[in-house]
């Protein structure tokens, strides 16, 4: 409740007690007072009716502005899981390429299971990258901290960091 007033708290006219009172009707953002309109935010007691309009286009100007960021940090996201991708694959071909024996193996198995696996983690991730920004971009973070270096580890580290990275990924999902 306290992040949702300072946000309130930026706007010109809208102090502690004022913001409590906007969080309590149920304007606990700057887009949900922008939409308000005139004739809700009246109903707020102490407000200034004359601050009102002043007061609506602050909040708009302060949505609009989050919606931006959100955005680009979207973006920047989606990138991010593209280049996890590419790493992946890049792990993929060094396994194939230096275990080539090994691979048809067991163990060969449970490592191509937890590439794909990984593959279908990323791609669910970015599904969600828009509604779950901040996790998200943790997730993300995580996993290509697990992934780095992968690719110059035996066939057993390799899949032990798949999963790890995978597991960072769930909790995106979650």
């Amino acid at each position: 409740m306290k992040d949702r007033m300072k946000e309130l708290q930026k706007i010109k006219g809208i102090g502690e007690i004022l913001a409590r009172r906007f969080v309590e009707a149920g304007y606990d953002t700057a887009a949900k007072v922008a939409e308000a309109g005139e004739d809700a935010l009246k109903a707020i007691k102490g407000i200034n009716p004359r601050a009102i309009s002043s007061i609506i286009s602050q909040a708009a100007g302060f949505a609009e502005e989050g919606g931006k960021a959100r955005a680009k940090r979207v973006e920047e996201l989606k990138a991010a899981a593209a280049t996890l991708k590419d790493q992946v694959e890049g792990i993929a071909r060094s396994v194939r390429d230096r275990f080539s024996d090994e691979l048809q193996g067991k163990r060969g198995k449970k490592v191509e299971k937890e590439l794909l696996k990984m593959v279908s983690a990323l791609d669910r991730v970015e599904g969600k990258l828009g509604k779950r920004v901040k996790r998200a971009g943790k997730g993300l973070a995580k996993a290509e901290e697990r992934l780095a270096g992968l690719a110059e580890q035996g066939v057993k580290g390799v899949g032990k960091g798949l999963k790890k990275a995978r597991k960072s990924l769930k909790r995106v999902l979650s």
